[in-house]
């Protein structure tokens, strides 16, 4: 594991705190692990984002690994610390970098980005970028929180992940990692500051938002596989299903997948 110390930057971002102390390592095992060191062992202030040009354990949901070809993504850890945030709403973090990460794109692509219930972040049928959120509690809140990001930007080959893409495949064109940091650096902070007013004021965008909403999907749900169609999430961050008898339910992350 590398010194937090080597390779701070101070960056002149236009946002108040976010993305303004950066970390940077050519590669490392995972940023959301670097980021959670640093927030164990020293003072790291909010909005602190940790940076890899590569990362050889990148972590990705459901225990899959993230895989990037080196200096050609985003691969980004950001410390918050949302203590205004019960426990048991904390998925309203995840609403808020899924939502910074489409706001994003929605500049740069022509085609509809969607995500998909709860953090990946898609253009059509492939995916082009990740969330994995890391927090920890203090008492009924959350204490601290490590937001880390996968985006796929210049990388043009995908091996062994058929289902991706990158802003270079759907665009025919690179792009300047360090604009996109500043641009989502923004984009967090914006989402992260209305959270402060109001925790609800995100739920309806990531709704309007979701992949395949209102459309008739394959489902795994207790080992079955059936046609579901998401209508929504609720607060607890559940996806809201309808049967194709129109019955209703509620599901947890590890209680429904969608088969792509």
């Amino acid at each position: 594991m590398p010194s937090v110390i080597y390779g701070i930057k101070y960056l002149k971002l236009e946002t108040l705190f976010t993305g303004k102390i950066q970390y940077f390592e050519a590669e490392i095992g995972s940023t959301n692990d670097w980021a959670a060191m640093a927030v164990k062992n020293l003072k790291v202030m909010e909005g602190t984002v940790f940076r890899a040009g590569s990362q050889h354990q990148g972590k990705g949901q459901r225990g899959r690994v993230w895989a990037s070809e080196p200096n050609a993504n985003l691969l980004v850890s950001y410390v918050f610390y949302p203590g205004f945030i019960p426990a048991h709403r904390q998925f309203v973090l995840v609403q808020l970098v899924s939502l910074a990460l489409k706001s994003v794109l929605d500049e740069i692509l022509i085609d509809e980005v969607k995500i998909k219930w709860p953090n990946d972040i898609y253009v059509n049928d492939l995916k082009i970028a990740g969330v994995l959120i890391e927090s920890t509690m203090k008492g009924n809140s959350v204490g601290s929180s490590i937001f880390g990001i996968g985006l796929n930007v210049n990388q043009r080959i995908f091996e062994n992940v058929p289902n991706a893409t990158s802003i270079a495949l759907e665009t025919g064109k690179g792009l300047d990692l360090d604009r996109l940091l500043s641009d989502l650096s923004s984009q967090l902070e914006s989402r992260y500051l209305s959270l402060r007013r109001d925790l609800d004021t995100l739920s309806l965008k990531y709704s309007e938002a979701l992949f395949r909403k209102n459309q008739k999907c394959e489902y795994v749900i207790g080992g079955q596989t059936t046609l579901m169609t998401p209508i929504g999430v609720d607060q607890l961050g559940q996806i809201v299903l309808e049967d194709e008898y129109g019955r209703v339910n509620s599901y947890g992350f590890h209680e429904a997948r969608m088969v792509i």
